[in-house]
């Protein structure tokens, strides 16, 4: 998206939820114009809560003026954009209402907040919109109709993207998921997308574990069923939200410490997630997506578990993704911890939109990709 310079858009001042005379109604988190994407818990009327990273929550509102009260913790970062545009990175530690200003004379506005950050951030809680006395919230026009489930790990949480070298450490503001190469292709087909992502995570070992295989319930694998990331407790409702194609990015960080899960407990978590998605996605296309931060063995585990899919269990809905290690050069293509920035994003999401635009029939949009 094109960034102008704020003062051109809008006028963005924080205050207290009692600092503007101007605001006069507040519009409930669960209010039907309000569109989540992403998995989120309305539980309480008065906040909804949400930890996976690129969850959205957007609306369109009529006045010059609208609140927006969240509560995100300290480490929590979030992107505004106002009409397509960029207007604001915060954060908001405590319960905090961000007002802001239109400078032009539209009827409405379409407001999105997007979460840059991931669950070891720190839970959000959404408790809603203030409006002027006049104003009015309406619902956002809702994309394709397309949706995506992404499940991955730091790459697919966008993490360091923003960083500004390969050897900065990782700050919480050098993380966007907006930028991961699964929220680029996202916009590329106008898809909604869930991403259900955690830094360090494998298919059956975890980042730096002394162990050659996880406890189950830390890896992806048995993240996957949750409406909160990081609460066991509650289970997600897949009726509320069928994706039309799954895309998994794990085993980075199953291979890229030793020791190395051998083959079979890989394969045997791996085949048990595929199951899980096939349970409650229905027989939709899955793309098994290897790299860019791991080669072998994982690369050949993969590859010969899709092949194995297709040729003896006649599933002909799994994809083989291979990323050479090769895609992304060793300056401009890293952020943070060796980690892809916006630009190495930019070419995983290339290397990765053809073959699904191929297999789904979709059509997209380059412009972000190839500019």
């Amino acid at each position: 998206m094109k960034k102008r310079p704020i003062s051109l858009l809008l006028l963005l001042t924080l205050l207290l939820s009692t600092g503007n005379c101007h605001a006069k109604k507040l519009i409930p988190p669960t209010h039907p114009a309000i569109h989540y994407m992403g998995r989120v818990d309305r539980s309480n009327p008065q906040a909804v809560r949400f930890d996976w990273p690129g969850v959205s929550v957007g609306c369109r509102f009529t006045g010059e003026q609208i609140g927006l009260r969240i509560e995100g913790g300290e480490k929590n970062h979030f992107n505004l954009f106002i009409d397509g545009e960029l207007v604001s990175i915060f954060s908001a530690p405590r319960d905090t209402t961000l007002y802001f200003r239109s400078s032009n004379h539209a009827a409405s506005h379409e407001l999105l907040l997007t979460k840059r950050t991931e669950a070891d951030m720190g839970m959000t809680r959404f408790r809603g919109f203030i409006l002027e006395e006049k104003g009015e919230i309406l619902p956002s026009p809702r994309p394709t109709g397309r949706r995506v489930e992404f499940i991955g790990n730091s790459i697919t949480c966008g993490y360091g993207t923003e960083g500004n070298n390969r050897d900065e450490r990782f700050r919480p503001d050098t993380e966007n998921n907006y930028k991961s190469y699964a929220a680029i292709l996202a916009r590329a087909f106008s898809a909604e997308a869930h991403f259900i992502a955690h830094s360090g995570k494998g298919a059956v070992r975890n980042y730096g574990d002394e162990k050659p295989v996880s406890d189950p319930e830390e890896t992806m694998p048995g993240r996957y069923g949750r409406t909160l990331d990081n609460d066991p407790s509650l289970p997600w409702d897949f009726c509320q939200w069928k994706a039309d194609c799954v895309v998994i990015n794990l085993g980075t960080n199953d291979f890229s410490t030793t020791p190395h899960p051998d083959r079979d407990s890989f394969l045997k978590a791996y085949k048990e997630l595929i199951s899980t998605v096939r349970n409650t996605h229905g027989n939709v296309p899955v793309f098994c997506v290897v790299g860019p931060m791991i080669n072998e063995p994982c690369f050949s585990y993969i590859k010969d578990l899709t092949l194995y899919y297709r040729d003896q269990e006649k599933d002909e809905q799994l994809y083989f993704a291979g990323l050479p290690d090769n895609l992304l050069n060793q300056e401009d293509d890293l952020g943070s911890d060796w980690h892809p920035s916006y630009q190495g994003q930019l070419k995983i999401a290339a290397q990765l939109l053809v073959p699904i635009a191929t297999v789904m029939e979709w059509d997209f949009q380059s412009d972000e990709i190839f500019p």
